[in-house]
Formats: structure tokens, sequence, C-alpha cells
């Protein structure tokens, strides 16, 4: 299933758990060739990779994270599977204080001011909730 957003089911399974535990997200990331604007292309856009554009909301919402407490653990591109398949492009691994800090954190001004850019560049991805049983020091 190719989405950029949580269905109502998931959203709500999201929200019917522990609000101040602590939790990981892996973002399995797949870009479009051509980013694509809402309305057009601003200028400030014109010509760039979905990558590029993702790349944009990325150093963004690093700083967004950075004021609500939560931490990007790793990010990376994908060059090959060693076992299975897929067509993602890129992996990021974010850690945050609690479920209720990240959906604060989208519902907020400086948040919504960027996520434009995620938009644009974004063609689907999977974000999977991870519960730390054990994390490396």
């Amino acid at each position: 299933m190719k989405a950029t957003q949580p269905t109502p089911e998931q959203a709500a399974g999201f929200l019917a758990r522990d609000q101040d535990a602590s939790i990981v997200m892996v973002n399995l990331l797949k870009f479009k060739d051509k980013a694509t604007y809402a309305g057009g292309t601003p200028e400030h856009g014109q010509g760039l990779s979905g990558a590029e554009a993702y790349m944009r909301y990325s150093v963004e919402v690093t700083k967004i994270l950075a004021d609500i407490g939560a931490k990007p653990l790793f990010g990376g591109t994908l060059p090959r599977f060693m076992i299975g398949a897929g067509d993602w492009d890129m992996v990021a691994l974010v850690r945050y204080p609690s479920r209720a800090a990240m959906i604060g954190m989208t519902q907020s001004p400086a948040y919504q001011a960027i996520h434009y850019h995620r938009d644009a560049g974004l063609d689907h991805q999977h974000l999977i909730e991870v519960t730390e049983l054990f994390a490396a020091s």
C-alpha cells in the first residue's frame, strides 16, 4: 500500500496507546523523481528532485525535533537489499520522548510551515512504531 499519511484506524491505534511512552519511529522513504509542490512549484523549488525537496524538510524538522526532546538516531540511503526486496530510497530512525510529543510536533505551526517540502518530495513511506526493548549504549 502506498501512503504518506496514516489511515484513520492507524491514527486511532496510535492515540489509544500510552501517550507518555517513548518510541522510536522507523521511516522507510520513497521519493518522487521530481518534486511536485501543491498549486505549482514555488520558485525556490523549481527543478528539485523529490529527494532534494525532502532534504529541505529534513533539515528543518531536525530543528523541531531538538525543541521537543526527540533525537534522530540514524538516516541513510539504501544501495541494495541483502535479504528481501523493496523500493525504498532512504531509512531514518527517530526517538521521540513520548507519543504525545510526536503528535504535538505534527500539529505545531513550525511543523506545518515546513510540511509542504515533505509532501512535494515524498512518493510514499512506511512509518513503523517501535517500542524499545533495549538500546545500544
